[in-house]
Order: C-alpha cells, then sequence, then structure tokens
C-alpha cells in the first residue's frame, strides 16, 4: 500500500509538472506586422456604415471620439496585421488586438469586416494564424509619423486572460 501511494504521488507530481509546463510555454509570439493605409473614400460603403453606426451609438468596434463628423475625404483606414505565432501546446482563443490610440484616431475594431467586429480570432496550438487591426483616423496618414503605433494583443488559454504588446514600425 505504502508502493502505492509513493507511485501515485509521484503520478500526481509530475502531472502538476507538466500541466504547469503546457500553461507557461502557452504564449503567442507576435511575429510581423504590416500596414495598409486607404483613404476613406475608397471604401465608402464601410466608412457610411461606420459613420451610421456611431451615429446611432451603435458601434461594434473602440470608439475614441463619440461622432464622426465631415466626409470620407477627411479620413483614413489603417489596416494593421499581424501574424501570431503559438509555440505552446493549447489553442490561444478569443484573440483581440486593441490599439493605443494616437491623436486623430476616431475608432478601432479587430477584424476586416466590421460587421463581425465580436468574430475571434483562434491561433493553433504549435501553430501560426493573421489578425488585423483596423484604425480609422484623420486623413494625412500616409506620413509614417502618424501611422507609429502600439498594440495590445489579449488572448486566453484555458480561460486565463493572457496579453503580449506589439508595435509598428
Amino acid at each position: 500500500m505504502k508502493y502505492a501511494a509513493v507511485f501515485l504521488a509521484i503520478l500526481t507530481g509530475l502531472a502538476l509538472i507538466f500541466g504547469i509546463y503546457v500553461y507557461a510555454g502557452a504564449r503567442i509570439q507576435v511575429t510581423s506586422v504590416t500596414l495598409e493605409v486607404t483613404p476613406a473614400f475608397e471604401k465608402q460603403g464601410e466608412f457610411g456604415t461606420l459613420q451610421t453606426a456611431m451615429d446611432q451609438n451603435a458601434l461594434m468596434g473602440t470608439p475614441y471620439r463619440e461622432d464622426l463628423p465631415g466626409s470620407s475625404m477627411d479620413y483614413s483606414f489603417l489596416v494593421y496585421a499581424f501574424r501570431l505565432k503559438n509555440r505552446g501546446l493549447i489553442d490561444a482563443e478569443m484573440t483581440e488586438i486593441q490599439p493605443v490610440p494616437a491623436e486623430g484616431d476616431v475608432l478601432s475594431y479587430t477584424t476586416l469586416d466590421p460587421l463581425q467586429v465580436n468574430a475571434g480570432v483562434t491561433v493553433p496550438r504549435r501553430g501560426e494564424n493573421d489578425a488585423w487591426c483596423v484604425v480609422l483616423t484623420g486623413a494625412g496618414a500616409e506620413d509614417p509619423a502618424l501611422t507609429r503605433r502600439t498594440f495590445r494583443v489579449t488572448y486566453y488559454i484555458w480561460g486565463m486572460p493572457r496579453s503580449v504588446e506589439a508595435s509598428y514600425p
């Protein structure tokens, strides 16, 4: 009986160590960030949808101002594409990217489809996935100094939140 107790204690200890190893190793790395700048007048439909949503207080995303005055000529879409890598043994679920807002930013959302901003991105274990963050900002965003951003990438491992920071450039 004593040997069985020792064996079970060792087995429990090894399972605990393995669980800690798996959880501690489950981290996302941001391997690359790219940017595409598009004047809002080239995406008139998307801009109109966002403007209506802000007017009706129904925006699905993160607003940094209460309204969206002016026309599409006054704004640009900054689409940041992230390559995320998960080296862990557990899927990273509900990945979301939030920028630290800069002067002139109006809103942001975490997908290429403004109607599906709550769709989560899963980064599979030992795999990679792409995620996006779209920022609507004032026009003139072609200047590299105006596109510089810091981002917080938040994700969940076993239901517990984790985050990592990334920046562009």
